[in-house]
């Protein structure tokens, strides 16, 4: 009996471990990996881009278990989705990102997309988030789209 018990302590022990070390571990190596990836695929030519982005989210994918509460997960998963043209992917990765972390680069970028999408309204009042995040946020922006934004959150 108290063998048993001990295989049994043994084996959820070693469960603990993998649910709350490895398995986090080898999430935040991937990702890291993932990250360097994502950025030489930036850039390189289109379609080298597109394999890389294909390989990133599968690999993200694997991942995803271990980290689905890391808002970090979801930028590399969206950004890997705008280089295959997913873009209602993409803006879907970047709400579900801010719903654990409210960053001025999610607004930011779910921005972009919607513009390119012609969904201006939607992504003025993304972009008057994040410029009231970081009113650095004004300098990549231009024309209209600057000027809209600047008003709406009352920045000069």
């Amino acid at each position: 009996m108290r063998l048993s018990l001990r295989a049994v302590a043994l084996v959820a022990a070693i469960v603990a471990i993998d649910l709350v070390c490895i398995i986090p571990w080898r999430g935040n190596l991937a990702l890291r990996e993932i990250s360097d990836r994502s950025a030489m695929a930036l850039g390189s030519e289109p379609q080298t881009a597109a394999v890389v982005a294909r390989e990133n989210l599968d690999r993200l994918d694997d991942v995803a278990r271990a980290r689905r509460l890391d808002p970090s997960w979801y930028m590399l998963y969206a950004g890997n989705c705008e280089v295959l043209g997913r873009l209602p992917t993409a803006i879907d990765a970047y709400t579900r990102a801010m719903r654990i972390d409210d960053r001025p680069e999610f607004y930011e970028n779910r921005a972009m997309i919607l513009l390119r999408l012609g969904r201006n309204d939607e992504a003025i009042a993304d972009l008057v988030k994040a410029a009231r995040f970081d009113p650095t946020v004004l300098e990549h922006l231009d024309g209209e789209v600057r000027a809209r934004v600047t008003a709406a959150a009352g920045l000069k």
